[in-house]
């Protein structure tokens, strides 16, 4: 007897949220039609090397974007061009101990983007987004830089992964 109020109220639950997805507009995005094909649109994009303080880590975030933006390659007739410029990576303490020293740090990075068409130059679309890591400080110095790398890593891809939801987004509407 249980189990059939559970399994009933289950279908009568998955059946309400289906038609509140249908009766809000919702669509999928990833959805390959004829209008609506969404890796045609983002391999357009000719990614820009990244403004940044240190060249290396620009690299790094253009190419997660390169990877998930244009995953066919270079563009042959580029519509829109990206143009990124990326912040250092600031530091600040995030938890202390009883005694005054910081036991993790919180590491803040930030990108400020913007799509363009490419023939005018019009921004299309123009955000800054953010992203904040934490790592521990360990006993072993190398232990820590080692955290503290991997940490402004995940900073990126998590930048990369924004980027990317905004302008899929942005391309799915339009």
């Amino acid at each position: 007897m249980m189990k059939t109020k559970f399994i009933y109220r289950s279908v009568v639950l998955t059946f309400v949220l289906c038609v509140m997805m249908a009766a809000c507009g919702f669509k999928p995005m990833y959805r390959q039609t004829g209008h609506n094909d969404l890796i045609a649109k983002t391999s357009k994009i000719y990614i820009a090397p990244v403004k940044i303080f240190d060249g290396a880590r620009g690299v790094q975030l253009r190419n997660i974007l390169l990877n998930k933006l244009t995953p066919y390659g270079k563009p042959d007739n580029p519509r829109y061009i990206l143009d990124i410029a990326l912040s250092e990576p600031k530091e600040a303490s995030y938890t202390i101990k009883d005694d005054g020293t910081a036991s993790s740090y919180l590491v803040k990075m930030s990108a400020s983007f913007a799509l363009k068409e490419m023939g005018n130059y019009e921004t299309l679309l123009k955000n800054t987004v953010s992203s904040d890591i934490s790592y521990n400080i360990l006993k072993n110095q190398y232990s820590t830089e080692m955290l503290k790398s991997e940490a402004i890593k995940l900073a990126m891809e998590d930048i990369a992964n924004q980027i990317y939801f905004l302008i899929t987004t942005y391309l799915a509407e339009n």
